[in-house]
């Protein structure tokens, strides 16, 4: 497996912008929170979907269906975990986890959350394989999934996405009633240089190494 390149403790702007050494992605992230609690009466789940709870939890169905959603935008994080690891995170008790699955029982959607502090709960994953995008379950998957971690002292939930994630994903978390409170800056290494991903994933992300003809 390549070496992983060292991330920068800073970066030299120039005219305002930045040189992102090769081997890294940068991306913007947009931090957005919410205040008001679920509201699953306006978005019922649909005649023969499924939202379920996994149990026991499988580290190996968990990162079938990780990937399934987060592939297309070049989720990585919980792929350098071990499946110890993805487990004991999985099955804390402050961790939430629920698959929103189709009428066949495929699962296609994932939801999962922590609760961080008595008042706060960050949704950590959200999202919907590709096939499943485009029929409003996106509201559906995001209002029983919080529904399922609330608690009577939650008072803000909140998320993040990034610029490499879908382009409807800033825009769908606002009609959800989140609303932007940050944006930060953040350089990983290339999951498809170190491995992790392979090197045809996500295609519409250039490869950090800018070596191709």
């Amino acid at each position: 497996m390549p070496n992983t390149p060292s991330l920068p403790t800073s970066l030299a702007l120039e005219n305002g912008f930045a040189v992102v050494p090769a081997g890294l992605l940068a991306t913007i992230e947009t931090s957005l929170e919410r205040t008001t609690p679920p509201n699953t009466d306006a978005f019922p789940l649909p005649p023969g979907y499924a939202f379920v709870q996994p149990n026991p939890v499988n580290p190996d169905d968990f990162k079938k269906l990780y990937r399934a959603v987060g592939d297309p935008w070049l989720w990585f994080g919980r792929l350098q975990k071990s499946d110890e690891a993805i487990r004991s995170i999985l099955t804390a008790p402050t961790t939430t986890l629920r698959y929103l699955l189709d009428p066949s029982g495929l699962p296609i959607g994932l939801f999962e959350a922590e609760q961080q502090d008595t008042n706060t709960m960050e949704v950590t994953y959200f999202g919907l394989v590709p096939d499943a995008t485009g029929k409003k379950l996106g509201s559906v998957l995001m209002e029983h999934g919080i529904a399922a971690a609330w608690k009577p002292d939650i008072k803000r939930v909140w998320l993040h996405t990034c610029t490499f994630d879908s382009p409807a994903a800033l825009s769908f978390y606002q009609r959800q009633g989140f609303k932007p409170f940050r944006q930060r800056l953040e350089l990983a290494p290339d999951p498809r240089l170190t491995g992790l991903l392979p090197r045809e994933t996500a295609p519409q992300i250039p490869l950090a190494d800018f070596s191709d003809p």
